[in-house]
């Protein structure tokens, strides 16, 4: 009898206060962590254009959106490419027509490529002004961070003794500094959970100097501050940690 009571029970006011335990509505306004993953292509501009052709960025974000729309977040994102323009940085060590000469005396099967890294602070604000509802809209986003970049140099035979070990950071330009970001784009939160993204036009300046002592190639230092600019296309994946319903109540 106790037990049948004690199931009533729970039929009569556990029941209906278990279905206002239930995930937030997605329509309407409210606070949320956000993760994201995200991919960019880029022109550069600036003297990262002398240095570097198109490249591109993948990254992560965490962040936090409130019910008011703003957004606080930070992340960063891998720099890459195949396009190297600035090709004589090894021309004390390379043959006239920049090969490099190995150990062996073959010539050394060398690529160089950019690589490097950009790390940001953010806040924005979405606009609700179109999409499937208050959560989505216009987005527009600052951030303040780092951009470092360097020309990677990759030797096959390891068998160069003038790029070995720490000979390489002689050629390769490692350069950072202060960088700024803005985007401007769409956000689309689902209604249905299943499909969330953001998609738009994506900057970043980058006041920059050369980190190594001495360019082994001119035997000085670089010491010009720099101006390294992207300008592309970013597109992410929004992964919503939606809250749960206000109206949740507990019975112990």
């Amino acid at each position: 009898m106790k037990k049948l009571i004690h199931l009533l029970f729970i039929a009569c006011f556990g029941l209906p206060n278990l279905s206002l335990a239930q995930l937030a509505n997605p329509k309407d306004p409210m606070n949320m962590f956000q993760v994201k993953s995200w991919t960019g292509f880029y022109t550069t501009g600036g003297d990262l254009a002398d240095r570097f052709g198109p490249m591109a960025q993948v990254g992560f974000e965490l962040s936090y959106q409130f019910k008011n729309g703003w957004v606080l977040g930070a992340g960063g994102g891998h720099i890459f490419g195949n396009n190297v323009r600035e090709r004589d940085i090894m021309s004390n060590i390379a043959t006239p027509n920049g090969d490099i000469i190995t150990e062996d005396g073959v010539f050394e099967n060398y690529r160089l490529r950019p690589f490097g890294w950009s790390m940001y602070g953010r806040i924005g604000k979405v606009f609700p002004l179109f999409g499937p509802n208050v959560n989505s809209g216009l987005l527009i986003d600052l951030g303040v961070g780092i951009m470092q970049h360097k020309i990677w140099i990759e030797t096959p035979r390891l068998a160069s003794p003038q790029l070995a070990g720490d000979y390489k950071k002689g050629y390769d330009r490692l350069t950072n500094g202060l960088s700024f970001n803005q985007f401007i784009g769409y956000q689309h939160l689902s209604n249905k959970k299943l499909i969330n993204f953001y998609i738009g036009f994506d900057l970043h300046q980058g006041f920059t100097q050369n980190r190594r002592t001495v360019n082994f190639n001119t035997g000085m230092p670089d010491t010009r501050n720099r101006l390294d600019m992207m300008i592309g296309l970013k597109a992410g994946w929004i992964l919503p940690l939606y809250g749960r319903d206000s109206k949740e109540i507990l019975f112990y």
